[in-house]
């Protein structure tokens, strides 16, 4: 009877343990669901799954809100100033700077030359403009040149506001310009036009005018000229009358493929004594021509 009975006693003493140890099981688990954040949770959408928690106890009772336990920050480096050097075969005679455009005029020997923003003057890249300075870029190095100091002041505001005149003047002009073109009815493009030489000659003595309505630079297959591309046209312009489209390359005039700039020079010395002018271009791959009169 003692026996049965001390049998009975160790029973109930197991029951009551494991009783215990359950709730105490169930408690943890929803003390861990309160205190840890929702987002600790690795739940994978696709198998293995895992649906149960990991996690590590250094990190249970860290207060993500307040505290950022994100990596720290690379330390950015200084940045070098590259060095720029003085360009002193040209003069800077002025610069004009616009919302959506700006260019340099530059004393080259006894000629001014204009040069545009991000195009290339014999080697030189013009990549900034300043009011009083100009830099160009060339062979991985950066050069400048500046306005001289007698060239400021009231001097260089009266040749800036002259040369706005001017310019508005030339655009008057410009809009009087009439491009006679004729539409090839198979491909609805131009295929032919006719301008007329005093207009001409009004963009020979004007050159700026040019280059504020159609843009070109040197192509080149290894490191030969073989021919130029078309990079810009403003629409509505006497140019965009022309035919020629951005992204065009002239590969060759009056039949000549281009292959230096003295073939160019040989037409536009001889462009007063011209009357008619053919460009063969290229177009998406394919050839056409374009036919000038000039009357």
């Amino acid at each position: 009877m003692e026996d049965m009975y001390i049998m009975q006693n160790f029973k109930k003493s197991l029951l009551n343990i494991s009783i215990f140890s359950i709730s105490f099981a169930i408690l943890i688990s929803a003390t861990l669901n309160f205190i840890l954040p929702s987002y600790g949770i690795n739940k994978n959408s696709e198998p293995p799954y895992h649906d149960f928690y990991i996690y590590k106890i250094g990190k249970l009772f860290i207060d993500n809100k307040k505290k950022d336990i994100s990596k720290p920050k690379p330390v950015e480096k200084p940045k070098i100033e590259e060095k720029v050097y003085s360009l002193k075969k040209w003069k800077l005679t002025a610069t004009y700077l616009s919302d959506s455009d700006g260019f340099a005029m530059i004393q080259d020997g006894k000629n001014i030359e204009i040069v545009y923003l991000d195009y290339n003057y014999k080697g030189y890249e013009l990549v900034e403009l300043k009011d009083n300075e100009a830099i160009f870029k060339s062979r991985g190095k950066l050069y400048n040149l500046k306005l001289n100091d007698k060239k400021r002041g009231q001097k260089t505001k009266k040749r800036k506001k002259d040369f706005a005149d001017k310019l508005a003047e030339n655009e008057k002009i410009e809009e009087k310009i009439k491009v006679l073109s004729s539409v090839n009815p198979e491909t609805d493009e131009i295929s032919s036009a006719s301008i007329k030489r005093k207009d001409i000659n009004f963009y020979m003595k004007n050159v700026g005018q040019i280059w504020k309505n159609i843009r070109i630079k040197d192509y080149r297959v290894d490191r030969r000229l073989r021919g130029f591309k078309v990079t810009y046209v403003k629409k509505g312009s006497a140019f965009d009358s022309l035919g020629l489209k951005s992204g065009d390359i002239i590969i060759a005039i009056n039949g000549e493929e281009i292959r230096s700039y003295s073939q160019v020079q040989k037409f536009y010395k001889r462009i007063d004594r011209i009357k008619q002018l053919n460009l063969t271009i290229s177009r998406n791959g394919e050839e056409r021509d374009i036919d000038y009169d000039i009357n």
